[in-house]
């Protein structure tokens, strides 16, 4: 009898804990995959109210950063690889300027993950949020994430029509305007920020200079 009531209290306990176990073990969250990795420093600035890149002015008090590319408003997570620490920031300007770092942050970030004394510091990055349309306030090429290029205009409407074929035929989507009444102006209209510099090369095969060419930023045409 004490063998089955051992056999049975053993029974429990292995069912007890194979429960615990289920109950503990969940699908981890998925985490955002690393996007860079590379070398942050901190920046500040001497002129009270000096704006960033999107046109906000610069709070060292804020959790916001600097990044070469990335569209103004994306969260990114930056993890301090020299002790663990995260923090979230915030895109608002365009940096840092030297060579071999990838993004610039205020003394408030910086301090954050205890970077202010080193002044920079191995980091990943891990993109968190990205908004559909950069989050600025102005309207200069790129900042809607899609260009609209300004190619030439021309008096003669076949020369026009000659240039438009040619576009077309290159995958390109030509927009034609009518300039004083007399100019035939042509333009590349929707191309994604991230397809312009194959877009620039397209078109210096078919002639067109990127000196020549005017960079216009775009209504966003899945809106």
């Amino acid at each position: 009898m004490k063998k089955i009531a051992i056999c049975l209290i053993l029974l429990i306990f292995l069912s007890m804990s194979i429960g615990a176990t289920d109950v503990l073990v969940t699908d981890p969250v998925n985490e955002p995959e690393i996007a860079e990795r590379g070398i942050a420093s901190w920046y500040t600035s001497d002129k009270p109210e000096s704006l960033t890149a999107n046109g906000e002015i610069f709070d060292p008090a804020k959790i916001a950063a600097a990044h070469k590319t990335m569209k103004f408003g994306t969260i990114v997570r930056l993890t301090n690889l020299n002790n663990g620490k995260t923090v979230d920031v915030r895109i608002n300007d365009r940096g840092p300027y030297v060579d071999g770092r990838i993004i610039d942050l205020t003394p408030a970030a910086a301090a954050a993950v205890d970077m202010v004394e080193s002044g920079i510091a191995p980091v990943t990055l891990q993109i968190i949020y990205e908004p559909e349309v950069p989050e600025s306030k102005y309207n200069r090429a790129g900042d809607t994430g899609w260009y609209l290029l300004q190619l030439g205009a021309y008096s003669s409407s076949t020369t026009a029509y000659t240039q438009y074929e040619r576009l077309i035929n290159a995958g390109l989507r030509p927009a034609v305007e009518i300039v004083n009444d007399s100019l035939v102006r042509l333009s590349v209209r929707w191309v994604p920020a991230y397809q312009l510099d194959r877009t620039l090369k397209t078109l210096g095969a078919l002639g067109f200079k990127e000196a020549d060419i005017l960079k216009k930023s775009e209504v966003n045409p899945y809106n």
